[in-house]
């Protein structure tokens, strides 16, 4: 009920245009994920001196309350999230940029993310186009990444950071291949059962790791490419119990 009661004051700030608002759907995540019993480790720090991509791996809806609970943020979605209960209006309260899968709609797209970036906000961008099984990072579509190339009109304005979601325990115990996708949702899985074998877990650890931001001189592939190198290394770091943020260039990535 209290998670409600915010909404109240959220749409009066924010139809009044009080700078507060903003905060609210960051406190509504936090109390969303202390009764889930989600506890968050922060490894690194999310840079908030510009506006700018954060570029994530997704596994699960959880995933957005899992970011919005650290800073204030928008997304950046399927239409289709648009259309699903609680979540949907939750990602309209944050300004969420909804965007089709189509190629004729690529350079329209771009201009509104630009668009957003220019007015100072900070967007979270899921590369891998769907949800995997929290075990691996899937392959990053570098279509998106276009509007973080170099650009000398926005050269510095903005910033782009690699950030890693870890499933890394459950009820207390570290968590095993196979019962991370109990954690993840994806597939054809449905939004209302998972909710409910959530709530049936004591609680879930998860490990967040914000890496050194990149520099946005290269074009949209090696942007792509090097926003994955800290992902997915970030992942088997944190799976291995050595979460670390890494470096766009970190000799880690000619090691492994």
């Amino acid at each position: 009920m209290l998670l409600f009661v915010l909404f109240i004051p959220f749409i009066i700030f924010r139809f009044f245009k009080i700078q507060v608002y903003k905060d609210i759907p960051r406190y509504f995540h936090l109390f969303f994920l202390r009764i889930l019993n989600i506890k968050i480790q922060l490894v690194g720090e999310i840079y908030t001196a510009k506006p700018g991509l954060l570029v994530s791996n997704h596994a699960s809806w959880i995933d957005i309350s899992i970011l919005s609970s650290l800073t204030n943020i928008s997304f950046i979605a399927k239409s289709e999230v648009s259309r699903w209960p609680i979540f949907g209006f939750l990602a309209k309260m944050q300004d969420t940029l909804f965007i089709e899968r189509k190629s004729i709609k690529a350079s329209k797209q771009k201009n509104e993310i630009k668009d957003i970036l220019s007015k100072g906000k900070r967007l979270v961008l899921f590369p891998e186009g769907t949800s995997s099984d929290g075990n691996r990072v899937l392959n990053f579509k570098s279509s998106l990444f276009s509007v973080a190339e170099n650009d000398p009109n926005i050269k510095d304005v903005y910033a782009i950071q690699a950030i890693t979601i870890c499933y890394k325990g459950l009820n207390g115990l570290p968590i095993s291949r196979s019962e991370r996708p109990y954690l993840s949702w994806w597939g054809d899985m449905g939004l209302v059962g998972h909710l409910w074998n959530m709530l049936s877990f004591r609680s879930a650890d998860i490990i967040v790791i914000a890496h050194e931001p990149i520099d946005n001189k290269f074009n949209r592939k090696i942007i792509s490419k090097i926003a994955w190198k800290q992902v997915a290394f970030g992942l088997g770091l944190a799976l291995s119990g050595r979460a670390q943020s890494l470096k766009q260039n970190d000799t880690l990535f000619e090691i492994l």
